[in-house]
């Protein structure tokens, strides 16, 4: 009886999450792909929009702006093709890797919200959402040194990148004692 409420308030607090994660995957794609295009074929001819290209904790990030302002950012018109398209790469790196590890929380709640709490699957999402989650800190963290030698602008906040790995690195490994702990009670529940 207790079990059953318990599995129905997961399965009820499971589909917020679901839903803000669903959103957060759209937002990336549907953010990350046209500031990337933009990136590769912006050519400023004279006219008042702006591009401006910048590296943080997230990754990198495009600022568009009207007028002659000054932007602390590197503009895109200065950059050729060749390091605008090293930058997009690097952006694209980024976003994927953000995209994965938030696929896989996202996967993760979709689970729950159907009930499944302690499987197989719970665990292979728990453990791909920490890898992702690591290496989403090395990219961003190579993206920031990548983007200093070709603009020559020093990234800001990529030391947060660093916890990304270790927080990553964290989850992963309570995901793999969680799947050993699977195992064992499966090979004691086979012995009886």
């Amino acid at each position: 009886m207790q079990g059953e409420k318990a599995l129905r308030q997961v399965r009820r607090l499971s589909r917020p999450f679901l839903i803000l994660l669903s959103i957060a995957l759209a937002l990336i794609v549907l953010v990350q792909i046209p500031q990337i295009v933009v990136l590769l074929f912006f050519f400023h001819g004279g006219g008042a929009w702006h591009a401006a290209v910048s590296c943080s904790g997230s990754g990198i990030n495009l600022s568009i702006f009207s007028g002659p302002g000054h932007s602390p950012d590197v503009l895109v018109e200065s950059l050729s093709f060749g390091r605008r398209s090293v930058l997009a790469l690097l952006a694209a790196l980024c976003t994927v890797c953000a995209g994965m590890a938030i696929f896989h929380l996202r996967q993760l709640f979709a689970l729950y919200s159907r009930g499944a709490v302690f499987t197989e699957d719970n665990i292979r999402h728990i453990k791909r959402f920490g890898l992702w989650f690591a290496l989403a800190g090395v990219v961003v963290n190579a993206a920031g040194h990548v983007f200093f030698v070709v603009t020559g602008q020093h990234a800001h906040g990529i030391a947060n990148a660093v916890m990304a790995v270790i927080y990553g690195g964290m989850i992963y490994v309570v995901a793999w004692v969680m799947d050993l702990g699977r195992q064992a009670d499966e090979e004691r529940k086979g012995f009886i």
